[in-house]
């Protein structure tokens, strides 16, 4: 089966054919930081505006941009996060959309957060809610999100997340 590869489509654009499914990259961002009141780290997770369901800042990637541009971005945009991303990916997963016959392809980044935007573009549009990362995996509603955070976070640990965060 052969697919295509497509950087930045609009989703409206994309509908349910019989011709084989497009692939739509995509960037997504965990971020992170140290709980107020102790040692350990939590994860922010946002609400879709479609779905409801809970997952990560994500999106296409604009033209010319790398997935570290466009998890920074899309982070920014949804949620107001201003911090550090680790140049390396930690992993990625893929989705459909109900009605889409595209399958898009999710690179996933850590982005230390080191302070929230008070205005930013989705501001309004979603709910937010921080959550220990131990907790993170079993709220989200992707299956091949909550593996990746179930595989990743998991295998980092505090430690490790304390080390990312410098």
């Amino acid at each position: 089966m052969q697919t295509s590869a497509v950087s930045r489509l609009s989703s409206d654009a994309i509908t349910v054919s019989d011709a084989e499914p497009v692939v739509v990259d995509q960037a997504g961002a965990i971020c992170f930081r140290k709980e107020a009141d102790g040692d350990r780290f939590e994860v922010l997770l946002i609400c879709g505006r479609t779905t409801g369901l809970w997952g990560i800042p994500k999106g296409h990637l604009e033209y010319g941009e790398d997935t570290l541009g466009a998890a920074v971005r899309e982070a920014f945009e949804e949620a107001g996060v201003i911090g550090t991303a680790l140049t390396d990916e930690i992993g990625g997963y893929t989705y459909s959309k109900v009605g889409k016959a595209a399958v898009y392809r999710v690179q996933v980044h850590l982005i230390a957060v080191a302070s929230m935007a008070p205005d930013f573009p989705e501001k309004g549009a979603r709910t937010m809610r921080w959550v220990p990362a131990s907790l993170a995996a079993s709220l989200v509603g992707q299956p091949g999100l909550r593996t990746l955070l179930t595989e990743r976070l998991g295998e980092l640990g505090d430690d490790n997340l304390a080390r990312c965060a410098g």
